[in-house]
């Protein structure tokens, strides 16, 4: 599997770009904006992109999505907790910053345990509450795209609407019980190991009780 990070929009959203290089199919994660960056390196590359896959509802990785789309003809993916979150009423106080906003139509309604398919890869579905109710990790091989659950040393805020500390925790729990050790793509900022993440992010000490 080869992965692509390009960070994209007004609060430097990590967009990614996976796809197995036997078959050339691949999905986007979290196109929070900058369409034409994206598909730009989705041509370099030669994809074909059956997937585009949202970790959570939050405007600030999704505002690309219905234009790549529209350009590769793939199917959109939310988790089904986070479906109000694309209205457009939900944009709320960022209006300002979000021009010509059209609310994207999702095509494959994610719940725990979804699975897609992605020429030899599978994206499987953990649903993660806490940031937003439905929040996921998408599991692709050694690979936890973590959204804006888990980032390195830190995990995602709980103050917005639908988010709660406690379903947070256990959310981080549930990740540090994961057996081995994973690479963490999170939805901000720099990369890390689930492993690195266990010793030294203090919300899963505190979710583990250490």
């Amino acid at each position: 599997m080869k992965i692509l990070r390009l960070v994209v929009g007004m609060v430097q959203t990590n967009c990614y770009i996976f796809y197995d290089e036997n078959t050339m199919e691949g999905a986007v994660v979290d196109p929070g904006d900058n369409a034409k960056s994206i598909l730009k390196a989705i041509e370099d590359e030669k994809i074909q992109i059956k997937y585009v896959l949202l970790t959570h509802g939050h405007f600030d990785h999704i505002l690309a999505a219905n234009e790549v789309v529209a350009a590769t003809g793939a199917k959109l993916v939310c988790h089904k907790n986070d479906l109000w979150l694309l209205k457009e009423e939900a944009i709320g106080e960022y209006r300002q910053w979000v021009k010509n906003f059209v609310e994207p139509t999702v095509d494959i309604q994610a719940e725990e345990g979804t699975e897609l398919t992605i020429g030899g890869l599978t994206a499987y579905y953990m649903n993660t509450p806490g940031h937003t109710p439905g929040s996921s990790i998408i599991k692709v091989g050694d690979v936890l795209f973590t959204g804006d659950t888990l980032f390195r040393h830190e995990c995602g805020r709980c103050d917005f609407e639908g988010g709660d500390f406690n379903q947070m925790l256990a959310s981080l729990k549930r990740l540090h019980d994961l057996e081995g050790d994973y690479k963490v793509l999170p939805g901000h900022e720099g990369l890390s190991t689930l492993e690195e993440e266990r010793r030294n992010n203090p919300y899963m000490r505190q979710a583990t009780g250490r």
